[in-house]
């Protein structure tokens, strides 16, 4: 029965049909219309898209709709009578096929894509059995048709007489010693692949005091260092790898310059990094701790030469006058002091003239020339080295040839007028070096300074008083250097003429050092040393050329939370047996 009705509903209704012929009857007639009105204008009849269509035709077209329409009455009215009478006759299947109207369509042409068609094809990504000569000789093969595709071009060898002219151009050695210089520095770098991060980070407290400090590298260089001595020893300020050791002459070499200036790599100890060259020796060097690609260098001569780490020349780009007015003694001492917005290089030669320099200009001096030996009621001064107490400029201390040493006042002297020597009576030598304490965390140690000499000591001094607080004399030959560690307030270090690099902790003893360092095995003096910044290396210069970097281990170099209290205690004691000692006795 559903069936039924829905085949039912489905046959269209008299009504509607007749009113769809009627709009088409109307549709035909308003096309008659328009056609008539054409043919008026026009003396041909009308023709649609090629087809001529007449009156008769009109009339024809509209009997056939109306026969159709009344057969589709018809049939509609005999279902109606069957469904009535049997129903079961309704379920045969009705179907009737109604003439489609015929009517004229514009032609359009249309270009529609195809569609496109997604294939996807699996794959394994290992193959378990790969065929590699399969895989080589389709190498081949695409390696072949490359090959043919593009033009044979002929290989040409280079002459030895044309090799040889490119190879002596300044702009190809140029580039071959920086590309040497950064492969070198890249194959000098060491790294443990096998380290365990997972390790418990322990410090080995087992290990004897001489296992605090051990060699970590040594530079030496064949051409530049043999027959030459170690004058002075510089870290940059910036780049802790590098440093800088001036060099004297060497006689039995005439055709290299006389004073030279070698910047060394912690990380490349095969060559020097860069070579400053300079006419005359050079018996000081210091970097400029605000402007660290300067360096600047006192000379046997007398003159003041810097050079610039940006510029590719060896030679200084400048250089002060050779003046009367100025230095004409060799330049032991050299300084930079100040702050970063407001600083001077200062300068002492043995003549015992003081000079103060601006740093982008050392043509001229700064402020007017101090003689130290005019300021001096006793006698002339021939000053070996100097130093600036922390954030000073106008105060410092001055070693001499005599084995005095001398606190200047910058403003003072310019009025002739210095302080009398620290001196020890019975102890005669010149003063080797002179350093006041670093004191970075507090200014009460700021008046110590250590001193070394040729008469075989070491003294610790106070600026309050004249005598020394502590006498060492425990070395064997000449003390040719001294100075304190950065960082830690009891520490430091001295270099004698048998080769020995020695470390004194104070809060440890006062007599014997912590630990000593035989550089070189003792084959010859050491002239000159140097800390790092940071306190954990410390650089040694000896008289055969072998600059010696040393590294400290940690219970060494990095100070404990109570040795700021110990030395304090230590220097109470020091203080007060002094005192006892220039007590006269009753």
């Amino acid at each position: 029965m559903d069936t039924l009705l829905l085949r039912i509903a489905i046959v269209p209704s008299t009504a509607d049909r007749l009113a769809e012929i009627t709009r088409k009857k109307e549709q035909l007639a308003e096309i008659k219309r328009r056609r008539q009105e054409r043919s008026r204008s026009r003396p041909k009849p009308g023709i649609l898209l090629g087809t001529d269509l007449v009156d008769g035709d009109v009339n024809s077209l509209v009997e056939q709709l109306l026969a159709e329409s009344k057969k589709i009455e018809d049939s509609h009215s005999e279902q109606q009578q069957a469904s009535s009478v049997t129903p079961r006759a309704v379920t045969t299947r009705m179907r009737f096929r109604s003439r489609a109207a015929l009517g004229i369509s514009e032609v359009r042409h249309e270009d529609v894509l195809p569609a496109e068609t997604i294939v996807y094809a699996k794959g394994c990504q290992t193959d378990l059995a790969p065929n590699f000569e399969d895989d080589s000789s389709r190498k081949q093969d695409d390696t072949v048709s490359e090959s043919d595709n593009k033009e044979e071009v002929p290989s040409t060898v280079m002459a030895d007489d044309e090799a040889q002219h490119i190879m002596n151009t300044y702009g190809f050695q140029q580039f071959f010693d920086r590309a040497s210089l950064l492969v070198e520095r890249v194959l000098h770098v060491k790294y443990d692949p096998l380290i365990d991060y997972a390790a418990s980070d322990t410090k080995d407290d087992d290990d004897g005091v001489g296992d605090s400090v051990r060699l970590k590298q040594q530079f030496f260089s064949k051409k530049w260092s043999t027959g030459r001595t170690v004058t002075a020893i510089d870290w940059n300020p910036k780049h802790q790898e590098l440093l800088a050791a001036s060099y004297n002459d060497n006689s039995e070499a005439p055709t290299l310059p006389d004073g030279c200036v070698l910047l060394w790599n912690l990380y490349n100890p095969d060559r020097p990094e860069r070579i400053f060259e300079c006419q005359s020796a050079v018996v000081s060097c210091k970097f400029a701790p605000y402007q660290p690609q300067v360096l600047v260098g006192g000379t046997y001569s007398g003159q003041i030469v810097a050079w610039d780490l940006r510029e590719k020349k060896a030679t200084p780009h400048q250089q002060s006058n050779l003046n009367a007015n100025y230095h004409s003694h060799p330049v032991f001492c050299l300084d930079v002091v100040g702050t970063q917005n407001a600083h001077s290089l200062v300068s002492v030669s043995t003549d015992g003239r003081l000079c103060c320099w601006n740093l982008d200009s050392v043509l001229d001096t700064q402020d007017d020339v101090i003689d130290l030996s005019s300021a001096s009621t006793a006698k002339s001064v021939a000053p070996t080295c100097m130093s600036f107490p922390t954030n000073d400029i106008n105060n410092l201390i001055v070693g001499s040839e005599d084995g005095s040493i001398y606190h200047v006042s910058r403003v003072a002297a310019k009025q002739d007028k210095m302080n009398e020597p620290y001196v020890v009576p019975g102890y005669s030598g010149p003063i080797t070096g002179v350093q006041f304490h670093p004191s970075k965390s507090t200014a009460e140690f700021s008046d110590l300074f250590l001193s070394s000499s040729t008469d075989w000591t070491v003294k610790l001094w106070s600026l309050e008083k004249k005598q020394p607080l502590i006498v060492l004399d425990y070395f064997d030959d000449y003390v040719y250097d001294v100075e304190w560690s950065p960082v830690h307030p009891a520490l430091f270090a001295t270099a004698d003429g048998l080769g020995n690099l020695d470390f004194w902790d104070l809060n440890h003893d006062t007599e014997v050092p912590y630990t000593s360092v035989p550089v070189r095995d003792g084959k010859t003096a050491i002239n000159k040393i140097r800390w790092n910044s940071a306190g954990t290396a410390i650089a040694t210069g000896d008289a055969d050329g072998y600059v010696s970097v040393y590294e400290l281990r940690e219970r060494l170099s990095t100070p404990s939370s109570e040795a700021t209290i110990q030395f304090r205690d230590v220097l109470g004691d020091m203080k007060s047996a002094r005192s006892d000692e220039s007590r006269p006795v009753s």
